[in-house]
């Protein structure tokens, strides 16, 4: 067996503050192994939020709104998007930290950047951390659950998308409203409310430049959101959906876990989402004898989508084994049998632990 992805440099970031914020972040950081997130929050300050300005100061432009939207999704939004995730499981900062404004400065990737990139206000930590992963891509208890889709149907895809883009606004605040979790109903309530009343007074003020720096972002990345968590809950194992190593898989050296945080473990991430991303390779070898006997779908240099057209080597932990040639073919077929609709009775109770995913 061959991990490319364990000495491989990070990618997530371009380019490195000076010295002396670089020093503040490594006293304030709560992991210093996070400091490529870190470093990506200050790419995107100092180069995202300046042209935000610009484009706001200048006359209404459908061309210049387009260059923004097109060149800061291409350059950050997978990236923040991974950041922000990992960022949310786990504070960056120490409490204490930043002249005792830490908590809220650990709210700022998703109160006051993620909007910037589509994200309605302080929703997200809502959706993912508390809804996703408890409920654990439950049909009709997670909004962004997968099983009750045929997940090889383009058709049922924009079923999934449509939901999201339209059902979170009334989902996400009434899921907080049924389990009596008030301070996160009055969050999600207040961000969307805030962010709703900001672009109806933005597009007052200048339609054009409204649509292309809240409109258009919130459609690109609800459907990347969407189309990227479709995808790592393609293929769930009907005998056991509820089981963390057999509703996800993972992807092994791939360039893209260089530039997302590892994102391509996602299984481990299920397993125990408290667990660092730099540590995932390492804990896939020591888990290794798990991932074979509970069945783990693992992918060696390859990506996975619903009708897999590029899925790459489908890897066999068991026997560390590639299946190549017609072996790979018997695995494609296995995989057919993991992308249709799970009846909602059989997601009740699991064979295999769902392992820690407390937040």
């Amino acid at each position: 067996m061959f991990l490319d992805d364990i000495n491989k440099p990070r990618q997530e970031y371009y380019f490195k503050p000076p010295g002396f914020v670089t020093r503040w972040l490594e006293a304030s950081l709560q992991d210093k192994r996070d400091m490529p997130i870190a470093w990506l929050y200050w790419n995107i300050m100092v180069t995202m939020y300046p042209a935000l300005f610009l484009l706001w100061a200048l006359p209404p432009s459908n061309l210049l709104g387009a260059s923004y939207l097109v060149g800061f999704n291409v350059l950050y939004m997978q990236r923040f998007i991974l950041a922000m995730h990992y960022s949310t499981h786990k504070r960056l900062f120490k409490k204490g930290s930043c002249l005792g404004a830490s908590e809220f400065v650990n709210k700022f990737n998703i109160c006051v950047v993620a909007p910037v990139f589509g994200i309605p206000c302080n929703t997200y930590w809502l959706h993912h951390v508390v809804m996703h992963h408890v409920d654990n891509n439950a049909w009709n208890k997670d909004l962004s659950a997968t099983e009750g889709y045929q997940r090889d149907s383009f058709k049922h895809w924009l079923w999934y998308w449509v939901r999201f883009m339209v059902g979170s606004w009334v989902e996400l605040p009434y899921y907080a409203f049924r389990k009596k979790r008030w301070d996160l109903f009055a969050g999600c309530f207040l961000g969307m409310a805030g962010t709703m009343g900001a672009y109806a007074y933005a597009h007052a003020l200048n339609p054009i430049t409204s649509f292309w720096t809240m409109a258009a972002p919130f459609i690109a990345v609800s459907t990347a959101m969407m189309f990227g968590n479709w995808s790592q809950h393609a293929f769930i194992k009907p005998e056991d959906p509820r089981c963390n190593f057999g509703l996800a898989y993972t992807v092994l050296n791939h360039p893209d876990n260089q530039k997302s945080f590892n994102d391509g473990w996602h299984t481990l991430h299920h397993v125990n989402s408290q667990l660092h991303w730099s540590e995932f390779p390492e804990t896939f070898v020591k888990r290794l004898a798990e991932h074979a006997e509970k069945d783990s779908l693992v992918f060696d240099q390859g990506t996975a989508s619903w009708a897999f057209p590029n899925p790459g080597t489908l890897w066999r932990p068991e026997s560390q084994d590639c299946l190549r040639n017609a072996s790979h073919e018997r695995g494609l077929t296995r995989l057919t049998r993991f992308v249709h609709t799970q009846s909602v009775s059989s997601t009740s109770g699991s064979l295999c632990s769902r392992g820690t995913t407390g937040f």
